[in-house]
């Protein structure tokens, strides 16, 4: 008896420990197929600008999203949309995410603080739209849109495999990556950069 209670219990340890979301191989698979990798999973920002993303070919204006912040529907192309020289921080995250519930405060207090302009825009998706309110309604998120959908179109279009996940866009281009979340000095750091 005392089997059966271990071999869940380990799976569980693992799964905690290798975050909130769906983990894959070290390659993200965006839409055209397997990409370069996107880093040691560990937070290490990746540069590569092959992978999918707004200047890639794909069309984000089909992706439309609910805008849990201000409300009604949005295209992704828009909410990421930002004036020459405004750095953007695509913010992955899911309703069940325990991770991405403990980041989202600090990015709420990065927005609200915004250094050289930063940006933040807040992409989710899975569960269902009662979710995804409650994680908004527990993590008093204010300074940033935070949107949701239940499909993983948004996430897919920039080559992200699970969640929580940081992608920093400078002028059209994605410049880096956190896969499993950054800490403020590293996204300071990056945007300043």
């Amino acid at each position: 008896m005392r089997r059966h209670l271990i071999i869940p219990a380990v799976c569980v340890a693992l799964f905690a420990v290798a975050g909130c979301g769906t983990p894959t191989e070290d390659t993200a698979v965006g839409p055209a197929g397997p990409t370069e990798p996107v880093g040691d999973g560990a937070g290490t920002p990746t540069t590569s600008t092959t992978l999918p993303g707004p200047i890639e070919g794909v069309d984000l204006a089909g992706i439309r999203m609910d805008d849990l912040t201000g409300g009604g529907e949005v295209q992704l192309a828009d909410a990421l949309d930002a004036p020459p020289g405004t750095p953007v921080l695509a913010f992955f995250w899911a309703p069940f995410c325990s991770s991405c519930r403990a980041e989202a405060p600090m990015l709420d207090q990065l927005a609200r603080e915004a250094p050289d302009g930063l940006r933040v825009v807040g992409i989710g998706a899975l569960d269902d739209l009662n979710e995804a309110r409650a994680f908004r309604t527990d993590t008093a998120v204010r300074s940033f849109p935070l949107l949701w959908a239940e499909s993983t179109d948004s996430w897919s279009a920039f080559g992200v495999p699970a969640q929580p996940y940081l992608v920093l866009i400078e002028d059209g281009k994605v410049t880096q990556r956190w896969p499993g979340g950054a800490s403020p000095e590293d996204i300071a750091a990056a945007v300043s950069a």
